[in-house]
């Protein structure tokens, strides 16, 4: 599907789009790591870190393979190690994503089919079951009522689920324009989202479409904004829409951002960048939402494949799957 025509399926849905041309000079930051973390203290390796946050301080991670959640302090020392593989009631299945929303660490449990709550300190605290599978490879979010996340089940006619934790009657509801990719397989994985929560809104990054889009609680669409324009945007999407492996192949998708992450009133979007067809490091898009919309402001460029992150008010924190490595970028003053 080419650039044009997909801008005119967002123009056909009725998103009001927001342009994104810079209202200021972007800012290029070039970033370099001081602390790398190869090894845990009880002389383990992580193996695929999946999704990385931080809360009051500290940082805390997902690793997939080892099917557990490690929490660190600023300067990479492990504090505790979360849960485990297996099969009791507090155990996980698989996991990969979660959210910590009032001290409490939710995660979901993909083959479970389940969020399981533990404290930020690792006790248990119980375990939710929504009606469907939860997130596999995508962030959600939440508030005291609600869990908000990708629908990744089925062909969607929707792309997000809201999840309502407090009521027996209407306990899931499906909003979101999804976009057919002409195969089943294409149309579910393109429409995956990352959700964020900010201010009383829902922020979502389709992990295959170049917008960012911005919903009220209820569902209701708010506004887009149009960052196709941005050069490693543009470049990134180019490339995958133009593969004629993923092209010709039903059984083949493709993503163009890699991880999001809200922090205080901006978002921030993970690319991969190539270089001469290949793989060469990753980018960190900045947005300001402070007016409502998503005005690209500044841009970081990694030394490194980073592959998952967050961001603190003094350092981005990244996993490196070449290196199977935490490392830590500060950022200028």
């Amino acid at each position: 599907m080419k650039l044009n025509l997909y801008l005119a399926i967002i123009a056909l849905s009725g998103l009001t789009a927001c342009s994104q041309a810079p209202k200021t000079q972007i800012e290029y930051v070039e970033l370099f790591s001081d602390k790398t973390m190869q090894q845990l203290s009880d002389s383990s390796f992580f193996n695929h870190v999946a999704c990385i946050s931080e809360y009051e301080g500290d940082i805390y991670m997902s690793d997939q393979k080892r099917c557990q959640i490690f929490r660190l302090d600023s300067n990479l020392n492990l504090l505790r190690t979360i849960g485990m593989e297996g099969h009791g009631p507090q155990d996980f299945g698989y996991i990969e994503n979660f959210v910590i929303h009032q001290d409490t660490i939710f995660v979901g449990d993909v083959t479970k089919m389940r969020i399981l709550r533990f404290s930020t300190d690792g006790q248990f605290c119980g375990a939710e079951n929504p009606d469907e599978k939860i997130p596999l490879n995508y962030r959600f979010t939440m508030d005291d009522n609600h869990i908000y996340y990708t629908r990744n089940e089925g062909i969607p006619d929707k792309s997000m689920v809201d999840y309502c934790r407090d009521s027996t009657a209407n306990k899931l509801r499906r909003f979101g324009q999804a976009t057919d990719f002409g195969h089943p397989h294409k149309t579910k994985r393109q429409n995956a989202r990352h959700v964020h929560l900010y201010n009383n809104t829902l922020v979502t990054v389709p992990t295959s479409i170049p917008v960012i889009e911005i919903y009220d609680l209820k569902g209701n669409t708010l506004r887009s904004a149009d960052i196709a324009g941005i050069p490693i945007v543009k470049d990134m999407y180019y490339k995958m829409t133009n593969d004629r492996r993923i092209a010709e192949s039903p059984n083949m998708a493709y993503q163009i951002f890699l991880d999001s992450y809200v922090y205080r009133d901006r978002l921030y979007i993970l690319s991969s960048v190539y270089n001469n067809e290949r793989l060469d490091h990753s980018s960190l898009l900045e947005f300001d939402l402070s007016n409502g919309g998503a005005e690209w402001v500044r841009q970081y460029d990694f030394p490194d494949f980073v592959q998952r992150f967050c961001i603190t008010d003094d350092y981005i924190y990244g996993f490196v799957p070449q290196s199977s490595s935490i490392k830590r970028y500060p950022l200028p003053a």
